[in-house]
């Protein structure tokens, strides 16, 4: 009857014990942690064939950066370029981050030309 008692308890402890849920909070310094953070203009407003930087910031290895634009140029590539446009409007600069894992996010920012 003991044994059976002890076998019981050590089956219980054994089952309450793996059951239990971690805590594990993702390091927001990992750099391998795929993330988005922000994508800004150097400047929002610009006259006409005015250039702006525009720059991805992201977190994660082996990223890409496609860029894209409603109208105008771009100069440069990686996670920093040049825009400039030829005309006054409101236009769109996209871009779309990917790292080595398949991970993707893109973010998108207006420019208003003069």
């Amino acid at each position: 009857m003991k044994r059976l008692l002890l076998l019981t308890a050590i089956i219980t402890i054994t089952i309450i014990s793996s059951c239990s849920k971690s805590a594990v909070n993702p390091d927001d310094n990992n750099p391998s942690e795929f993330k988005f953070v922000s994508l800004t203009a150097q400047d929002t407003l610009l006259p006409i064939n005015g250039i702006t930087t525009v720059s991805a910031n992201a977190t994660g290895s082996g990223l890409t950066y496609n860029w894209k634009a409603s109208y105008g140029s771009f100069i440069g590539s990686g996670s920093s370029v040049k825009w400039t446009v030829c005309h006054a409007d409101k236009f769109t600069i996209t871009c779309e981050v990917k790292d080595d894992k398949g991970n993707t996010d893109s973010k998108m920012i207006a420019i208003n030309v003069h």
